[in-house]
């Protein structure tokens, strides 16, 4: 049976409904399809994110999640970006000094009220800042393979003792905040004393356990990797890579005293092409700690949610730096003091590592 046309007004009107609705149609379908793209930190760590994480998200929300490995380096990376007028992140993992400087330069925007009004609903105001949401705690602890090393050291004073604790060192090269806290400890100053930071005395508190650092790792992954191998015996590692090990059979045993005791924030770039679908990623991750056990398991890493752990057993929780028993071990970093100081003394740290 044909079809019966349109009288011509009609199919005039109906045209043009058609021509006017063709960019609404589109653009809801590009704002809407389009994925959420993560920066991470690569490695196993991306791999924790999308189990515990991107998965379920996108299996509740229909929203696709792309993760782009990004070890280090968000700042210079984002910066580059946001100069070429080409963003592609929508949110990004980063530690919360780095964060506060994407914040200074713009290059971060602020959570709008109602997302910032539920994320505190969630986790609590601790846990929120005006650009974004606590991830992945850490301390950066005292690691030793206890089946290689001659003795294990337990605070920063017996890790700069070389004689008594002899054995292949590592540190993080990116640290200088955690490396600066650790040498001052190791020089005698009392943790309640510590900031604001007396740099100078922390450098040449550096300086005698300089050569004797043989790997000053720069990701995760190289990390967990040099302790496998054994090219390394002790050194400070994230906590959460520091546990891991034990499941790769390193003997490895940790130290919390004097850790400095961080965390990442997950932000939103200022000109992030989809910050609409990050926006509901937040909104998702603080309310799911059911994920957050997931990720904590894997990882060893604290999240906002503290429902979190208690889906968890104790020895899992035992060796992160956010556990109650560890953080009274441990000190947390005064992140004003790193945001107000960071670029005098990163360059110094700069010049100092390549020196």
């Amino acid at each position: 049976m044909p079809a019966v046309p349109f009288p011509r007004p009609a199919r005039l009107f109906v045209v043009l409904l058609l021509v006017l609705a063709m960019p609404l149609a589109a653009g809801r379908s590009e704002a809407q399809s389009g994925p959420l793209v993560v920066a991470t930190w690569g490695g196993a760590y991306s791999d924790a994110f999308r189990e515990a994480f991107a998965a379920p998200f996108s299996e509740e929300t229909g929203v696709e999640v792309q993760i782009v490995d990004a070890p280090g380096g968000y700042n210079a990376m984002l910066e580059a970006q946001a100069a070429a007028g080409n963003v592609t992140w929508d949110l990004v993992d980063l530690g919360e000094e780095d964060a506060l400087a994407l914040v200074d330069a713009g290059l971060v925007q602020p959570l709008p009220d109602d997302v910032k009004a539920d994320l505190v609903e969630a986790v609590g105001a601790e846990n929120v800042t005006d650009h974004g949401v606590s991830f992945a705690s850490y301390g950066s602890v005292i690691a030793c393979n206890a089946a290689a090393a001659e003795a294990c050291p337990a605070t920063p004073a017996e890790f700069w003792d070389v004689e008594a604790f002899p054995g292949r060192r590592t540190m993080y090269g990116d640290g200088w905040s955690d490396a600066l806290v650790y040498a001052l400890l190791a020089d005698g100053v009392a943790k309640e004393d510590l900031f604001p930071l007396d740099v100078d005395r922390a450098f040449a508190k550096l300086d005698e356990i300089k050569p004797n650092i043989d790997v000053w790792w720069t990701t995760g992954d190289q990390s967990q990797q040099i302790f496998r191998d054994e090219e390394v015996v002790m050194g400070v590692l994230w906590d959460g890579r520091a546990s891991g090990l034990r499941e790769q059979g390193v003997d490895i045993q940790l130290s919390f005293e004097g850790s400095p005791i961080a965390r990442d924030l997950l932000v939103v770039p200022t000109d992030a092409p989809n910050a609409e679908a990050a926006f509901e990623f937040l909104r998702w991750y603080a309310i799911h700690p059911e994920a957050g056990a997931v990720w904590i398991e894997a990882m060893g890493y604290g999240v906002a949610n503290p429902e979190a752990y208690g889906e968890l057993p104790a020895e899992v929780t035992a060796d992160m730096g956010g556990a109650p028993e560890n953080m009274a071990k441990g000190v947390v970093v005064d992140v004003e003091w790193a945001r107000q100081n960071r670029a005098e003394v990163l360059a110094r740290w700069t010049e100092w590592l390549a020196s």
